[in-house]
């Protein structure tokens, strides 16, 4: 573990003895959670809010394999790579289909691993023995999009999903030798310190592998746009983030890995806030409460009490 917290770079660099190209790809999935045929969806969703996105939807996953791999060559002098299925919801498709996205992109060259975005309620059995078919070839990770582990917050942002729908999506990827790594926003509408903290409680007992957390966007053309002008929801200060992400990371155990700790989305639809544009600015400002509190990543975990 790095100083302060397990850094999802630096797992990769000790696992694979070098360091790792994650190819970010659109596969042209849709979400069975979507704005569309009278849903609302989640309130702060913009899948164009993935900034590197939208000139990919037209090109195949050979195609964005290849710019992305060249890239990273060309660039960084990487050879290893992981194809990341990032946009939508990456496993709500007939099995074929996406058994034909899911190889195309795992069959290049010095490719180690895929990392597959989904949600909890999008883990078939069907999509769970094709998963199985994968670990035979690349190492797999699963990203589950959770948010909160509180089931009034999931039904607030119209998630469409349930906490006990990711635990028992939890439990089924447990059976099977992939990595899971869960989703979280940090500043939902109506949450508390105390919720977020009973979060982190529960991510820190869910034995995943891996946490992404990020401060709540607010985007242009969302339901939480007009949550924000209505004085419905307020964008947290990067001081109170800040805060909130390294009492989560307290509770969070040593070996779990933090593959993200803040979010970007493109400066011409985030509303706020402001300062989530400059990304390494954020990671600093956690980095100097950790060093303020003389604190790291699991240092209360073992003193955690789901009670309280």
């Amino acid at each position: 573990m790095d100083f302060y917290y397990n850094k999802f770079s630096s797992f990769l660099l000790q696992k694979y003895g070098q360091k790792v190209w994650k190819v970010s790809l659109d596969a042209g999935l849709a979400c069975p959670n979507c704005q569309v045929d009278g849903k609302e969806g989640c309130i702060f969703c913009r899948n164009d809010s993935f900034s590197f996105m939208g000139s990919k939807q037209q090109k195949s996953i050979s195609q964005q394999m290849y710019e992305g791999i060249e890239r990273a060559k060309q660039k960084f002098n990487i050879t290893k790579y992981l194809a990341y299925f990032q946009s939508s919801t990456n496993t709500f498709a007939p099995i074929p289909h996406l058994e034909k996205l899911f190889l195309e992109a795992i069959n290049f060259k010095d490719v180690v691993a895929i990392s597959i975005a989904t949600r909890p309620d999008c883990l078939s059995t069907s999509v769970i023995e094709l998963l199985q078919k994968l670990t035979k070839k690349v190492d797999v990770w699963i990203e589950l999009g959770l948010q909160s582990s509180h089931n009034k917050t999931l039904k607030t942002i119209n998630r469409g999903h349930t906490f006990e729908d990711y635990t028992n999506a939890v439990e089924k990827l447990k059976k099977i030798d992939v990595r899971i790594c869960t989703h979280i926003i940090i500043g939902l509408p109506g949450e508390s310190r105390n919720d977020i903290i009973k979060t982190a409680k529960r991510i820190a007992q869910s034995e995943t592998h891996e946490v992404k957390i990020h401060p709540l966007l607010i985007l242009r053309q969302t339901q939480l746009e007009s949550y924000y002008n209505t004085g419905k929801v307020f964008p947290l200060t990067l001081e109170k983030y800040t805060a909130l992400a390294v009492d989560f990371l307290e509770l969070l155990p040593p070996t779990m890995v933090i593959q993200r700790l803040t979010a970007e989305a493109p400066k011409k639809i985030l509303i706020e806030p402001q300062w989530s544009l400059n990304k390494l600015f954020v990671l600093n400002a956690i980095q100097a409460e950790f060093q303020r509190r003389k604190s790291h990543q699991g240092i209360k975990f073992k003193h955690i009490d789901l009670k309280r």
